[in-house]
């Protein structure tokens, strides 16, 4: 492991929780070599697994409490030494956990997608922001966030997504998916695909050439245009009737900034093409293009319909 890299990567990460992070000199220095982009993953899933583990570790412990966010974890010149020491304590306290899955995860940073291969002739490429856990053998992927999945048919066995509380079966086929606040968007490219409401038992099929839109309990299919479907593999954003509180989503997840919106705004419909940018260019496109305002407290920006309607 080369060091300098993985502390440049710890620090890009938590320059990521700052309103004045520098985007664009991070974007430079992530394609400027393929090991950055590794090490920076690996940055990120190891943060993502402390948070899982603290709370565990504090009650093992007897420590009242350990704030997820009360300090910097990676901090300028102690980052590799203080990633080894939490690492290690996480590590070895899950190892001896008798319940801790043996699970590939994979994560793909803000403006970055990331393709991986799992087992059972599955590809999966994930949007930018997103995280995907690929348990045992047997065992549901899970995802957050957004992916496009390529899978080879095979009679025998079926593969199963779960995102957001659905769970989505497959038999061979692409499609891509995403799911935020409750809302989910899946649209197949290829093949057939069956989704499950959370607390439902009947599964709605979709098939190629069809986008299924579930929320509050229920499915509506549409037709959707193939060349369209996940559109961000080839950098830009298509949407057609897609519910506002995606179209949030996305943005967040692409910038690594947090955008909201909330209430009726959030199932409003929203049909046109987002180029990627910083968070303050794709949200001024969006309130262009939808007439919404956008309101900031200086961390999160919230997409607000001023008239009242």
């Amino acid at each position: 492991m080369n060091e300098d890299i993985h502390e440049a990567a710890a620090r890009w990460h938590v320059a990521q929780q700052h309103d004045d992070m520098d985007w664009h000199g991070f974007t430079t220095w992530l394609e400027a070599d393929p090991g950055r982009r590794l090490a920076y993953t690996e940055i990120a899933l190891l943060d993502a697994r402390i948070d899982a583990t603290l709370p565990e570790l504090a009650a093992a412990i007897e420590t009242p409490e350990i704030p997820a966010r009360s300090f910097p974890r990676w901090a300028a010149g102690a980052g590799i030494a203080a990633a080894a020491t939490i690492a290690i304590a996480v590590i070895g306290f899950q190892g001896n956990h008798p319940e801790a899955p043996a699970a590939h995860e994979f994560a793909s940073a803000a403006r970055t997608t990331q393709t991986v291969r799992l087992a059972g002739g599955v590809t999966a490429t994930l949007g930018a922001g997103s995280r995907l856990s690929s348990p045992r053998a047997g065992e549901p992927i899970r995802l957050s966030g957004s992916a496009f999945f390529n899978i080879r048919h095979d009679p025998a066995r079926s593969v199963v997504v779960e995102i957001g509380g659905y769970r989505i079966r497959d038999v061979g086929t692409r499609f891509a998916v995403s799911a935020a606040d409750g809302v989910l968007s899946l649209s197949v490219e290829e093949g057939k695909v069956a989704i499950q409401v959370p607390g439902q038992t009947s599964e709605t099929l979709v098939s190629a050439g069809q986008e299924a839109l579930a929320q509050a309990g229920r499915i509506t299919l549409r037709p959707t245009r193939v060349s369209s479907i996940a559109s961000w593999r080839s950098g830009r954003f298509v949407y057609d009737q897609a519910p506002l509180a995606l179209v949030a989503a996305d943005i967040a997840r692409y910038t690594g900034e947090p955008v909201s919106v909330s209430g009726p705004v959030a199932q409003r419909s929203f049909s046109g093409v987002l180029a990627p940018g910083d968070r303050r260019a794709m949200v001024s496109t969006l309130t262009q293009l939808t007439g919404l305002h956008a309101e900031s407290d200086g961390q999160t920006v919230r997409l607000v319909d001023r008239t009242g309607g």
